[in-house]
């Protein structure tokens, strides 16, 4: 049990583990000096910039100026591998690669030109895919084929990362990832992270940083995605206005106010929109007896048609209280309001009977309300030039929605009556977290970093069903509903210490995260009340090492070793849950499953070409969860000699991966670019004396040209093969998207025209083979249609990275 006593150990424990393990020592800081002069006469250059940026992505790291004798000097410069660029007005820019190791005295460089007649301004290329550490980055901000879309579109090119028609994120085919906003875990329930991707524009990201095996740090099982906003910091301000609209139909305006000072910034953004989403499934079922012979079989075809009207409202405030302490400030609601109708046409037959019992389902949710909402605050205090930072964070998030439906059974026999439902359900799931984090580096190159995190959430889920009498009055099922309240307590402290031997990086970790649930599920006015409470303790540990080579050349190697339990606490309760001809029920005796992940990187820049990644991984799982489908007998509510199906959660008992990754850019101008990924595996499960595996594979290809300098056009295709679960297999998705975009009046005024799905090939689905039941199945939606966008920009051009996000330079944001 989670009580005060726990708590105040574990966060002694890692306060004193922190400070134990920092003493008062400083990390070491090497200085780069040398001359600037001209090429031919070989007289001192000066007012020259000089600049260090990283290797593996040219960002800025520290720089200063020549003075009037040509010489420069560059302070705290960390050991590592850099590439130098200096430029001068009427001279050539010159960049070139420094290995820092220890200090540097004698650089010289020289310059071509001396003309002084004109600027001349030349940016280093910056690769789109990016291997740092354990991070691959993939840098939004410099693919144009993707500015005019949604952070859902950024994350579906970023390595390994999929998302499906209804918005849910896998990272190689894994669910259960954790999305961080800016290097802070966004805190969000699954529905308020898909309206939050949908809304996010493309081009309000930086980057996004996908860690596919993640240290100590992080406590998720499946991997980490990062998105990381732009933050530049500019004084004026800046107001966007614009829309985006589609034919399927969509319509969303939105507009974004920033202002911004050396010391201040904030930014308002509102949006709102309407759409109606048609979605169509179709598939069929088979249940089987004990003896293989064929109990019941169904078929089935949906069309479903939602309208939503909704909304997005966010206020970010960044504040610089001193040249070593930030301070950040951010709350955002988004309200949905909903109405859908469906129509099920079933056929239905129960053997050896011939007859078909089937009937037309219709269902109309009239009053369906959403709503989520997050707040929160962040503090970062620098001691030192050195790195050596302290950061607290608090973050708190709800969502809630509710709503009542109608439904009626026609069924095909003219001599049953039309059967009429109403439902009614309802989900509350309020959040709160606060956390700490500390690094420290240390002499001979060592960094410290160490944190702990409480958390506290609630989740209330419930429903009622009532069924119209003879008389015309409306009856509860008592059995069709149910209330079920949890609250979850979390706690984790970690550490991790990293060495560096100039382009060598080692990092070692260790994590103990333990989590607590306790709670209830029951059917009202029946005396069935089923308790939980239980915790999930674990450890840990990850290794991390990677190594920079001066050829823009990256190497990485990671193990780690983490645990699980289901995010779905109703799978532990010894309790049924029934539909119309099945039920579910949990298992109480579910047990941790645990997961080895190896994994190996190669990644190359090429100046000129672009960049190349391979990635090889190893995914070792005994007693991994997973859902399995029976046939058997409710007596409770169905009839005694009825056989229906129904699904319990398991543990399989063994499961692995293996895999290859490829992303490959090709960059041979500012004006064209083509991207490929493509990715291979196999997956292979034990379980229950039976035994499967299959060899999938993935593809995505992008190509972006600029015409006439002013039309920017691009092409997108992309094919994932069918992939193996437990006694199931998903269908093939393809599909392909053309578009284009342009700038007028100095961009002031931009405008995109899209189509998506221009074949209108795309699809989702899967196909079930258990031994006593078995499903077909696929869904399609509107996936081919034609967008327009309009941005109309009216302030200092500079300010509109800060717009939606409005984040400092090391703030973080929700």
């Amino acid at each position: 049990m989670l009580n005060m006593s726990n708590i105040n150990k574990i966060m002694v424990a890692a306060v004193i583990a922190v400070f134990t393990l920092t003493g008062a020592v400083q990390a070491q800081q090497l200085t780069v000096k040398g001359t600037v002069r001209d090429a031919k006469t070989g007289e001192a250059l000066p007012l020259v910039n000089v600049g260090l940026m990283r290797s593996t992505d040219t960002v800025f790291v520290r720089g200063n100026s020549s003075d009037f004798d040509g010489r420069f000097e560059i302070k705290d410069v960390k050991p590592g591998q850099y590439l130098m660029q200096a430029s001068c007005v009427g001279y050539e820019t010159v960049v070139k690669d420094i290995y820092v190791v220890k200090d540097l005295k004698d650089i010289v460089i020289e310059l071509k030109g001396g003309t002084l007649l004109e600027a001349v301004e030349i940016t280093a290329e910056k690769p789109l895919y990016v291997m740092d550490g354990e991070k691959n980055m993939y840098n939004t901000k410099e693919d144009p084929s993707i500015q005019t879309g949604t952070a859902s579109d950024a994350l579906q090119n970023a390595p390994g990362v999929e998302v499906d028609a209804e918005g849910n994120i896998t990272l190689r085919g894994v669910s259960s990832v954790e999305i961080w906003i800016n290097d802070q875990p966004s805190h969000m329930n699954e529905e308020a992270l898909k309206q939050y991707i949908k809304t996010m524009p493309a081009g309000a990201i930086e980057r996004i940083e996908v860690i596919t095996n993640p240290s100590a740090r992080y406590s998720t099982t499946g991997g980490v995605i990062n998105i990381v906003t732009n933050q530049t910091v500019k004084r004026n301000e800046f107001l966007s206005l614009g829309f985006r609209a589609n034919t399927m139909p969509s319509f969303s305006p939105w507009a974004s106010y920033v202002y911004a000072n050396e010391r201040f910034d904030m930014n308002i953004y509102v949006n709102a929109n309407v759409a109606v989403h048609n979605m169509y499934s179709d598939g069929t079922s088979t249940l089987l007896d004990a003896a293989g012979d064929t109990s019941r079989y169904q078929s089935h075809f949906d069309t479903i048609r939602s309208r939503n009207i909704g909304g997005y409202t966010g206020l970010n405030f960044n504040w610089k209280i001193s040249e070593k302490t930030n301070l950040a400030t951010w709350a955002g609601i988004y309200p949905y309001w909903g109405r859908s109708h469906s129509t099920v046409d079933l056929d239905y037959y129960e053997y050896p009977s011939p007859q078909n019992l089937g009937y037309r389902y219709t269902h109309d949710n009239d009053d369906g309300f959403f709503w989520g909402g997050y707040m929160g605050a962040w503090l970062e205090h620098r001691f030192d030039t050195t790195g050596r930072k302290l950061s607290l964070s608090l973050n708190g998030n709800t969502s809630s929605n509710s709503g009542t439906s109608t439904s009626s059974f026609v069924y095909r026999d003219p001599l049953r009556d039309t059967l009429r439902r109403r439902d009614g359900s309802y989900n509350h799931n309020p959040h709160l977290n606060l956390s700490f984090d500390y690094v420290h580096p240390l002499k001979h190159n060592f960094e410290l970093a160490a944190g702990a995190t409480l958390g506290y959430a609630h989740s209330s889920i419930g429903q009622t069903m009532d069924t119209m009498g003879a008389a015309g009055s409306y009856d509860n099922i008592a059995l069709r509903s149910f209330d079920a309240a949890t609250d979850f307590q979390n706690v984790a402290a970690y550490a991790t210490l990293q060495k560096r031997w100039g382009g060598f990086t080692a990092k070692l970790g260790m994590r103990f995260e333990e989590d607590f649930a306790q709670g209830y599920i029951e059917h009202p006015g029946i005396n069935d009340r089923v308790l939980i409470d239980t915790a999930f303790p674990g450890f840990v540990p990850s290794i991390h090492l990677s190594y920079q080579a001066k050829n823009f050349t990256s190497y990485s190697l990671s193990y780690t070793r983490r645990f699980a339990h289901s995010e779905d606490f109703s799978k532990y309760y010894d309790f049924n849950i029934y539909d119309d001809y099945s039920y579910s029920t949990g298992n109480p005796n579910l047990r941790m499953s645990y997961t080895h992940n190896l994994e190996a990187a190669w990644s190359k820049y090429i100046m000129g070409f672009g960049m190349l990644n391979l990635s090889a991984y190893f995914r070792a799982n005994t007693d991994e969860i997973g859902t399995m489908a029976y046939a058997g007998y409710a007596p409770a509510y169905f009839p005694a000699t009825q056989l229906v199906n129904y699904t319990r959660p398991e543990n399989i008992g063994s499961s692995h991966t293996e895999g290859l990754e490829a992303n490959i850019t090709y960059r041979p101008s500012g004006f064209f670019n083509v991207r490929l990924n493509a990715s291979v595996f196999n997956y292979a499960y034990a379980y229950d004396g039976f035994s499967d595996n299959k060899v999938s594979w993935s593809a995505r290809l992008n190509l972006w040209a600029k015409l006439w300098n002013k039309l920017e056009v691009f092409a997108n295709a992309h094919y994932s093969s069918p992939r193996l679960g437990l006694y199931s297999l998903t269908v093939a998705n393809k599909g392909i998207d053309l578009g284009c975009s342009a700038d007028f009046f100095e961009r002031q005024l931009s405008v995109y025209f899209n189509v998506n799905d221009i074949f209108g090939m795309a699809e989702w689905g899967s196909n079930t083979t258990a031994p006593q039941y078995q499903t077909t199945g696929s869904q399609q939606f509107d996936s081919r249609f034609v967008s327009l966008g309009l941005t109309w920009r009216i302030g200092k051009m500079e300010l509109e990275s800060k717009a939606r996000q409005g984040a400092t330079d090391s703030a973080p944001k929700m």
